[in-house]
């Protein structure tokens, strides 16, 4: 995800730290939010994937006790073709019914289907 669009910028962080601090009635040292801000940029993370991992966190963490890595253990993976005969010749045809498509850039990636909604061009559940 971190292909495609624009990258998080300074201004998507400020808004983020907001909403955290927000979120857990905690003043947190700037340099905490600093360094993440710092390895965000030097992974070269979109603004689609940092806005997908903010709400993640949002969502999950329910405690106000966090550290950098919890923002690096989120992720939504998408597979080549080859991945997706593997699962058909492990599990046979049946897992057409939970696998689902989404076409990026020309390219068509798989994934089991679990309810949460990626923003590409979605092609279905094959079925």
């Amino acid at each position: 995800m971190d292909l495609i669009g624009s990258k998080a910028a300074p201004d998507d962080f400020i808004k983020a730290e907001v909403l955290i601090k927000t979120s857990f009635g905690v003043i947190y040292p700037q340099e905490k939010f600093s360094l993440l801000w710092e390895l965000i940029l030097e992974e070269g993370w979109s603004k689609e994937r940092f806005n997908l991992t903010v709400k993640h966190f949002l969502k999950h963490k329910k405690y106000a006790s966090w550290n950098i890595a919890d923002w690096f253990d989120y992720s939504i993976k998408l597979y080549p073709y080859s991945w997706y005969l593997d699962q058909i010749y492990q599990f046979g045809a049946s897992a057409n019914k939970t696998i689902e498509r989404y076409r990026i850039q020309d390219k068509i990636l798989y994934r089991y289907y679990d309810g949460s909604i990626l923003p590409f061009e979605y092609l279905g559940i094959i079925g």
